[in-house]
């Protein structure tokens, strides 16, 4: 078998990096299928470093992907994936060695990750190279329907407004923090292509949601709560709304923390959970 060599994703193909990167994730716990457009819009917003992402490679083919994203002197691995013919022979490791000694050049303080609970050889791979878990994220999803009638929305009106307007209130309302795809920066460059919604209690804003929401799916990629209010009261103010005006849509989010207030709002309006990633960290010296 010709040997394995890793390379910095800028020293080969992209075209053929993202061919790789949906084949690896094609028989996954939730396949993922990027395009060139989508793919090079998730670098850009998660601070994807492609001098210091890697590629396997193969006999000219690339047969695994990781990526690793760098903010200030923290930094974050995804895209981790093998194609399914090569998997079990090591490589995930040497890509992930690879990573490790990319974030120590760039001088970063630690790296996050995430690992869904069931993969619990990507699970072991990690603990074994120094990574501790810190946190379960949570993803949730809602079957269409009509909300269930609930007491506590009166107090509250919800509306439409500014997404780069609501997210000034970003770190008051987020008690416990976000994951590395869903901060601040993230989320500013997505405000061209997301809604938000306010909901107030008289003149002040209780919370607000980001996303989409269409006959198609109601689909949340920031949900906050005025701490200084009732989160729950005003969370699902949002969520009766939001699902009283497209009964028939879906709805889901992905990443909330365990300890997130936002997902007892969930609960309530019938939502359920989809699957858990433990959020692992390795500190650097």
């Amino acid at each position: 078998m010709p040997p394995v060599e890793y390379r910095a994703v800028t020293d080969v193909d992209f075209r053929a990096f993202t061919a790789a990167f949906n084949l690896a994730y094609s028989d996954y716990f939730t396949p993922i299928s990027m395009t060139i457009s989508s793919f090079q819009s998730l670098i850009e917003r998660d601070d994807l470093s492609l001098a210091d992402s890697v590629a396997a490679i193969e006999d000219g083919r690339i047969v695994g992907t990781g990526m690793l994203g760098i903010r200030g002197d923290g930094g974050w691995i995804g895209g981790m994936g093998v194609v399914p013919d090569h998997r079990r022979q090591g490589i995930g490791r040497q890509m992930m060695l690879f990573l490790i000694n990319r974030a120590r050049q760039r001088h970063l303080g630690h790296i996050v990750l995430e690992v869904i609970e069931q993969n619990h050889g990507a699970h072991a791979l990690y603990s074994n190279l120094g990574f501790v878990e810190m946190r379960d994220l949570i993803s949730v999803e809602r079957e269409p329907g009509t909300p269930p009638t609930v007491d506590d929305i009166a107090p509250y009106t919800v509306s439409e407004q500014s997404v780069s307007t609501l997210l000034r209130h970003y770190d008051a309302f987020h008690t416990v923090e976000n994951c590395w795809q869903r901060s601040l920066r993230s989320l500013e460059l997505l405000i061209p292509h997301i809604e938000g919604w306010g909901v107030m209690s008289g003149d002040c804003l209780a919370g607000y949601a980001l996303g989409w929401a269409g006959r198609h799916g109601v689909r949340l990629i920031d949900f906050a709560l005025n701490p200084e209010g009732d989160v729950v009261a005003a969370g699902v103010a949002i969520l009766a709304t939001l699902h009283g005006q497209y009964p028939d849509a879906p709805g889901s989010t992905y990443n909330t923390p365990a300890d997130d207030p936002v997902l007892e709002a969930y609960w309530r309006l019938g939502y359920r959970k989809a699957l858990a990633q433990i959020e692992m960290r390795l500190v650097l010296d």
